[in-house]
């Protein structure tokens, strides 16, 4: 067992199975939810999730405010959507109690995170490369397999970066990475391409990546990343199975994509879980975090730009998800 206290700051797919993982593992977890029904739930009879096919059930502690909880914590695992970060994390902070806060979310998001908790030096990152979905209150899916890669912001490698990594072990592999900003972008890639095109089109990423619009604004997309990453001086580095730059090459890209989607390609991301369930995305902070930074820099986005349009006249009713809008961000890229 590992000597620490970890607190999981949302139950959802993320953060409720590496929950249900660190259970035993560690010397405590707690699940912190706002959502009350999944809190009794995940008390009792437990959390019920479903990984390779196989259904498990554990019984966590958890607590639906900041309130309620009791103690100290190691580390505070940050599974709450960016536009929340704020009402999840000011009271934890005021608190107190806790060592350091990790993100687990996805999007350009560690430094307004850092900003709320206390400084760059409160916060770790964690670049999660598995998927799950919410299937309701008390239940979760394991999507896909992959490992976590943990890190400190200024690169070091410090006592408390690697019990991070002994405790999420519990979860699978885990690698400890002297340049998170470059693993942030790579997992950045990622979701402005495939979780992007996911949610436009409602398929899953493989779905979206093997329809013939889908992979033409999935190439397009991913340039448009890369291009914004190397004019802001990050260091890429390799993300499910492939080098970034691999997806800019017309002689390595469709070996690259495939690898790629043997390992993500059943993922059914958070954005598109949001959409059907009415909620707001993460869009600003994906599509729209590559977009800010190539404005920043001089470096044109017209498939992120358009990636950011759509989703939002999603969110307002406006457009329906589709295979079809594939071919919309496809013709962009024809341009």
């Amino acid at each position: 067992m590992v000597e620490a206290d970890v607190l999981v700051v949302g139950g959802g797919a993320i953060g409720g199975i590496t929950a249900a993982k660190l259970a035993g593992a560690v010397r405590r977890v707690t699940v912190l939810d706002a959502n009350a029904e999944h809190v009794a739930r995940l008390r009792d009879p437990g959390l019920t999730y479903e990984e390779l096919g196989a259904e498990h059930r554990v019984r966590l502690e958890a607590v639906g405010a900041p309130g309620e909880l009791d103690g100290e914590y190691d580390f505070a695992l940050v599974g709450v959507k960016a536009p929340w970060h704020r009402e999840a994390l000011a009271p934890l902070a005021a608190r107190g109690g806790i060592g350091c806060f990790v993100s687990l979310g996805n999007g350009l998001i560690q430094d307004r995170m850092a900003e709320i908790v206390g400084g760059r030096e409160r916060l770790l990152a964690c670049l999660v490369e598995w998927a799950g979905s919410n299937a309701g209150p008390g239940r979760l899916i394991r999507d896909t397999v992959g490992p976590m890669v943990v890190g400190e912001l200024d690169g070091a490698e410090r006592d408390r970066t690697r019990l991070l990594a002994r405790c999420l072990e519990a979860a699978g592999p885990v690698r400890v990475s002297a340049n998170i900003r470059g693993q942030i972008w790579s997992k950045l890639l990622v979701n402005s391409t495939f979780t992007a095109l996911s949610a436009v089109s409602g398929l899953r990423y493989g779905e979206a990546a093997t329809h013939p619009g889908g992979r033409v604004a999935a190439f397009g997309l991913w340039a448009e990343g890369v291009r914004v990453a190397e004019a802001d001086g990050i260091a890429l580095e390799p993300v499910l199975d492939a080098d970034p730059h691999e997806m800019l090459d017309e002689a390595a890209r469709d070996a690259a994509l495939a690898r790629m989607m043997a390992v993500a390609g059943n993922s059914r991301p958070s954005m598109l879980q949001d959409l059907e369930a009415g909620r707001l995305t993460e869009i600003d902070f994906i599509n729209g975090g590559v977009a800010r930074h190539g404005g920043d820099r001089g470096v044109p986005t017209p498939l992120n730009d358009l990636a950011v349009a759509l989703v939002h006249a999603m969110e307002r009713g406006e457009r329906e998800r589709a295979p079809a809008v594939l071919d919309e961000l496809a013709a962009r890229v024809r341009r």
